[in-house]
C-alpha cells in the first residue's frame, strides 16, 4: 500500500467538503461554489512513483452559480452519467453535462427556508430516484433524476427529524436515522411508491451530527455507527452491522481505538476473496474504512476479522470531512478540513482477489425477498399537498383529480367490469388555468350505503316460468351489489332525502392530517390536523406563509368536528366537516359567514375566483358567489349527467357512470366528467347541464384528436401529421394554422375535457375499435354522409360551448373555421344563418359577440372563405355592407 498526500491551494476561507466518482473521474466540492475534477489514474500513478507529482494536475475545475455554503454547513455531491446533484443545507441543484463547458446547465431543484435544512441526499442511480431530508419540515421528498419531478414525500411523525440515510446498492430499501436515535427502513420502488417496512428504536446516538455511510455491495448489512445498543463500558466507540435476512439482529461489531465518535464509514463497492492453500476454501470479506468527527484517523476494516487492516492515526490535523472507494476497490481516496487529498493505493495483493461483478449481483438476490410495491395508478397521488418548496416554482405539481361515482370508486369500477388496467405512473397534467379542481386523490373514500328500511315497497324478484319444450329456467341475472334491508328504531323521524335518496355518492374519509397549497399561490399552505371530533380534542387549522422566516403561522382556528376537505378561492379559505359544515375564512383568519349547514355529507368542495362550489353525498349542488354571499344560481343536482337509467333495474336502486371529476371555471361554471368519457357544464343562465364533450363525436368527427391525453400533455406530432394529410384538400392553410392554434392550446378548457374522454376511451381499451367501426358504418347504405354530419355536430358544439364560456380565442379561431367547412360542404344556408347571428340585423358595431367585435369576426370569416365559389352570392352580399370590396378595389 502506497499513500499520496497531495495539498490542494484554495482561497481563504476555502475547504473541501465532498466527494463523488463517476468513471475514471474523482469530483470534488468545495464550500466556495467549486467543482474541482481528478483523472484518479493520475493520482495513482503518482502515488506508485510512475509520474511525477509536479506533473499532477486538475482535470476540470468550474463554478457554481448561487450556491452559498456556510463555514459550519454540510455539503452534497452525487453523480449520474453527466449530471452533478449538489447541494448544501438551503439548495439542491442539478448540473447537466457538467463535463462540458458549451452544454453545462445548472438547475434548481429543491430549496428549503429557514429554519428548515437540508439534513442529507442521496442518489439511487439504477431507479434514478434522489432523496432529499428534510429537517422541521420532518419529510423525505423522492425525485425523479432525470425529469426533476417530485414523485413523493415521506412525512415523519411531528418532532421526529430524519438525519441521514443510506441506499441500497439492491434499490430496495432506503434506510433513515432519525433525531429520536431511531431507525426507520422504507421499500421503495421507481414510481415512487413506498411503505414502512420496519422500525428500530433507541439505536444510534444523533447529536444531531451528518454521517457519511454506505452499505456492503451484497447489501445483506446494514451498518449502525455510534450505536448505542451493545455499547462497550470504555470510551471507544462501537459500529455494529445489523443483518437484513436476519431480523435485523446484531451480526458483528467494530470497537473503534479512536476516542471520539465515528463520522464517516464507507464500503469498498466490491468484495474480496482469498484462498487458503491448505484447505483449498476460498474466504469472501468486505472492507470498509471508517473516520471519526474529530481525529483525523482512517481505518480499514476487513469484516471477517472485525479488525483494523490497517490504522492511519493522525494521519491528518483536521477532521476527514468524506472518503470514497475507487469501482475496482483498489484505491481509497479522502479529505480533510485542511484541504489536503489523500490517496490510499492498494495492489492487488494487498486486499485479495475481487469478486466478479455478477456473483455479486447473485449475492444480492439471494437476500430475504421484499414483496414488490403495488403499481401506482394514475387517479391515485399519495401527498400531493406536500409539495416542496421551490423558489422557479416549476416543481410544484398540479393535483390529479379523484374519481368519485354513484355507489362505487373509480378503482372498484375496474374490479367490476372485470378487466386488469394497467395504469402508468402518475404525470403532470395539463389543466387550464383558468379551471379550478383541488381535490387531492390521496384522499380514500367511503362506498355510500345500500341499506334501505325494510318496510320500503321492493318489487319482488319472479323466477320465470318453464316455456313449452324447456328443461331449464332461464338464469335470473344475477345483482353486482345486493341491497341490505335493516330495521330503523323509527322510519317516521328520519329524512326522507337521507332515508332513501335517488343518489348517493361516496365522501372522503377522516385523515389524521393533511395541507392545502393552492396552485396559483404555492407559499400559502392550509393546514389541518384532525382531532377526536369532539370538544375535549378539536380539530386545528392553520395557514402558513412559506416566505416568513419566523412567526409563519397567519391564523389559528379548532373545530370540535372532523374536517374532510379544503380549498381556496382568490380571497378566501373554505373546509367542510364529515356532517357536511362549510368553513369559509379569509387570509387573516376572519370568518366571512357563518358556517354553512348542508345537513348531508359532502363529496366534492372546489373554489376559484369569487365561487364556491359544493356537491353533496345527495347529488345536489351549491355554487355561492363568496364576495356578493349569494347563490350563483339555484340549487341543482347531478342527478341528469349521471343518467341511471341507461343501467336499469328491476332493484330499487340503480348503478350509473362514476364522477370522475368536479371542477370550476374562473367565471362560476361548474364543469363535470363521467367514467364513460362525456364532459359536461352547467349553464346558470338556462339553469341545465350542456353536453361538451362525448365519445360518440370521438368515433365520427375528423376534428377529434385521438392522440391528446393527458400522458401526453395534450401535444402530439402525429395527431397533427394525420389530420393535415385527411384535411390537405378541402382546408386552406390559414385554417389549418387556426386547427393547430386550437389543438395545441393547453389552457383551454374545452381540449383538457376531449383529453380526459380520450383517457377514458384507453381505459376501457375501446379506442382501437374506431378505425374498424368507422369502415364498417361507412360502408352501410344510408350512412354515406355520416361522417361529415358528425364533424358538423362536433364543430357546432364546440363552438357554442366556447362561446358560454367565454373562451374568446377559440371562438374567434372556430368560427372561421366552422364558416369554411360549411362552405366546402355546400352548405350555403346554414352559412347564412351564421352570418346573419353575427351581423345582428345590422347592428353589428356596437353590441359585441362574446366579447368580440363582430365586424370584425365577419371579416375574417369573408375573407376565409373567399376563394369559395359557390357561396360567394352569399358572402359578397355581407362583403359589400362592411365595405371590404370596396376597400380591396
Amino acid at each position: 500500500m502506497r499513500l499520496l498526500k497531495y495539498p490542494i491551494e484554495l482561497s481563504e476561507g476555502e475547504s473541501l467538503t465532498a466527494m463523488a466518482s463517476i468513471d475514471d473521474k474523482l469530483i470534488i466540492l468545495t464550500n466556495k461554489q467549486r467543482v474541482i475534477v481528478w483523472v484518479q489514474k493520475q493520482l495513482v500513478d503518482a502515488t506508485f512513483d510512475k509520474i511525477s507529482i509536479k506533473d499532477l494536475h486538475i482535470s476540470t475545475v468550474f463554478d457554481l452559480e448561487n450556491f452559498t455554503v456556510e463555514n459550519d454547513d454540510t455539503c452534497f455531491i452525487m453523480c449520474q452519467s453527466d449530471n452533478l446533484f449538489i447541494g448544501s443545507e438551503r439548495k439542491l441543484f442539478k448540473v447537466s453535462h457538467w463535463n462540458d463547458t458549451s452544454l453545462r446547465k445548472q438547475d434548481l431543484i429543491y430549496s428549503c427556508l429557514a429554519p428548515s435544512i437540508i439534513t442529507d441526499v442521496k442518489l439511487d442511480p439504477a431507479k434514478s430516484i434522489l432523496f432529499v431530508l428534510s429537517s422541521n419540515s420532518n419529510k423525505i421528498s423522492l425525485f425523479n433524476s432525470h425529469t426533476l419531478k417530485c414523485l413523493d414525500t415521506i412525512t415523519l411523525n411531528d418532532g421526529t427529524k430524519p438525519m441521514t440515510c443510506i441506499t441500497d446498492p439492491s434499490s430496495q430499501v432506503l434506510t433513515v436515522f432519525c433525531s429520536n436515535r431511531s431507525m426507520l427502513l422504507y421499500q421503495y420502488n421507481e414510481v415512487g411508491s413506498y411503505k414502512l417496512l420496519h422500525e428500530l428504536k433507541q439505536t444510534v446516538q444523533m447529536k444531531p451530527l451528518h454521517y457519511n455511510i454506505s452499505m456492503p455491495p451484497q447489501a445483506n448489512m446494514i451498518p449502525v455507527i455510534n450505536s448505542i445498543k451493545n455499547k462497550s463500558a470504555t470510551a471507544a466507540t462501537t459500529t455494529v452491522l445489523l443483518n437484513r435476512n436476519d431480523n435485523y439482529k446484531v451480526a458483528s461489531t467494530i470497537v473503534s481505538p479512536a476516542s471520539n465518535s465515528c463520522k464517516v464509514l464507507r464500503y469498498s463497492p466490491v468484495l474480496y476473496e482469498k484462498t487458503n492453500a491448505k484447505k483449498g476454501t476460498k474466504t469472501r470479506y468486505n472492507l470498509l474504512a471508517t473516520s471519526g468527527s474529530s481525529a483525523g484517523s482512517i481505518l480499514v476494516w476487513n469484516s471477517k476479522r472485525m479488525k483494523p487492516l490497517f490504522n492511519a492515526i493522525q494521519i491528518s490535523e483536521s477532521p476527514i470531512n468524506d472518503m470514497l472507494w475507487s469501482d475496482h476497490g483498489l484505491t481509497l481516496f479522502a479529505i480533510s478540513d485542511d484541504n489536503i487529498l489523500f490517496t490510499f493505493a492498494f495492489l492487488p495483493t494487498d486486499l485479495g482477489e475481487i469478486v466478479p461483478k455478477d456473483q455479486t449481483l447473485a449475492m444480492q438476490k439471494e437476500n430475504k425477498q421484499i414483496p414488490p410495491l403495488p403499481v401506482k395508478r394514475l387517479s391515485v397521488v399519495d401527498k400531493p399537498n406536500e409539495t416542496f418548496k421551490s423558489e422557479t416554482g416549476d416543481m410544484v405539481t398540479i393535483k390529479q383529480e379523484s374519481s368519485v361515482g354513484l355507489g362505487i370508486t373509480s378503482s372498484q369500477l375496474d374490479k367490476l367490469e372485470g378487466t386488469p388496467v394497467e395504469i402508468p405512473p402518475k404525470r403532470k397534467l395539463n389543466i387550464p388555468a383558468s379551471v379550478k379542481h383541488t381535490q387531492s386523490t390521496s384522499m380514500e373514500f367511503n362506498q355510500p350505503s345500500y341499506s334501505v328500511p325494510k318496510d320500503l315497497k321492493r318489487k319482488p324478484k319472479i323466477q320465470p316460468l318453464l316455456g313449452v319444450g324447456q328443461t331449464v329456467a332461464p338464469l335470473v341475472k344475477k345483482q353486482k351489489k345486493e341491497l341490505e334491508p335493516i330495521d330503523f328504531l323509527d322510519t317516521g323521524l328520519l329524512l326522507p332525502n337521507v332515508s332513501f335518496s335517488r343518489i348517493r355518492l361516496a365522501t372522503p374519509k377522516i385523515r389524521l392530517s393533511f395541507s392545502f397549497s393552492p396552485p396559483e399561490n404555492s407559499n400559502l399552505e392550509f393546514c389541518v390536523k384532525n382531532g377526536g371530533g369532539n370538544e375535549q380534542l378539536p380539530t386545528k387549522l392553520i395557514l402558513k406563509s412559506k416566505l416568513s422566516d419566523k412567526n409563519n403561522q397567519l391564523f389559528e382556528d379548532f373545530i370540535p368536528k372532523f374536517v374532510t376537505m379544503c380549498t381556496a378561492g382568490n380571497f378566501f379559505w373554505a373546509c367542510c366537516t364529515e356532517d357536511g359544515m362549510i368553513y369559509v375564512y379569509n387570509d387573516s383568519g376572519k370568518r366571512l359567514l357563518p358556517p354553512l349547514v348542508m345537513g348531508v355529507s359532502i363529496s366534492f368542495l372546489e373554489a376559484t375566483g369569487d365561487y364556491l362550489l359544493c356537491v353533496t353525498s345527495l347529488g345536489e349542488m351549491f355554487c355561492w358567489n363568496v364576495r356578493e354571499e349569494k347563490l350563483s344560481f339555484p340549487t341543482s343536482s347531478v342527478f341528469p349527467v349521471l343518467n341511471p337509467s341507461l343501467r336499469y333495474s328491476d332493484d330499487i336502486l340503480t348503478r350509473a357512470e362514476n364522477i370522475t371529476m368536479c371542477a370550476l371555471t374562473n367565471n362560476g361554471v361548474p364543469l363535470v366528467t363521467l367514467s364513460n368519457g362525456d364532459g359536461f357544464m352547467f349553464d346558470k343562465n338556462m339553469e341545465t347541464w350542456l353536453l361538451i364533450s362525448d365519445s360518440w363525436w370521438a368515433y365520427g368527427s375528423q376534428y377529434w384528436d385521438m392522440n391528446n391525453t393527458s400522458k401526453l400533455n395534450g401535444k402530439t406530432k402525429t395527431s397533427d401529421n394525420v389530420n393535415q394529410s385527411k384535411n390537405k384538400y378541402w382546408n386552406s392553410d390559414n385554417v389549418q394554422e387556426l386547427l393547430g392554434n386550437i389543438k395545441n392550446d393547453d389552457s383551454n378548457i374545452i381540449n383538457y375535457i376531449e383529453r380526459r374522454t380520450n383517457d377514458e376511451l384507453n381505459r376501457k381499451n375501446r379506442i382501437k375499435n374506431l378505425q374498424q367501426f368507422a369502415r364498417a358504418i361507412l360502408m352501410k347504405e344510408g350512412f354515406e354522409n355520416m361522417e361529415e354530419i358528425v364533424t358538423l355536430a362536433h364543430l357546432e358544439n364546440r363552438l357554442l360551448v366556447s362561446f358560454r364560456l367565454l373562451e374568446v380565442k377559440e371562438f374567434s379561431d372556430l368560427v372561421v373555421v366552422y364558416c369554411v367547412r360549411l362552405g366546402e360542404m355546400g352548405y350555403v344556408e346554414r352559412l347564412d344563418d351564421v352570418l346573419q347571428w353575427i351581423y345582428n340585423d345590422g347592428d353589428f358595431e356596437k353590441i359585441f359577440l362574446a366579447n368580440l367585435s363582430r365586424k370584425k369576426v365577419m371579416k375574417d370569416i369573408l375573407m376565409a372563405c373567399a376563394n369559395i365559389r359557390h357561396v360567394q352570392r352569399v358572402t359578397t352580399s355581407y362583403a359589400n355592407i362592411l365595405g371590404i370590396i370596396k376597400d380591396v378595389v
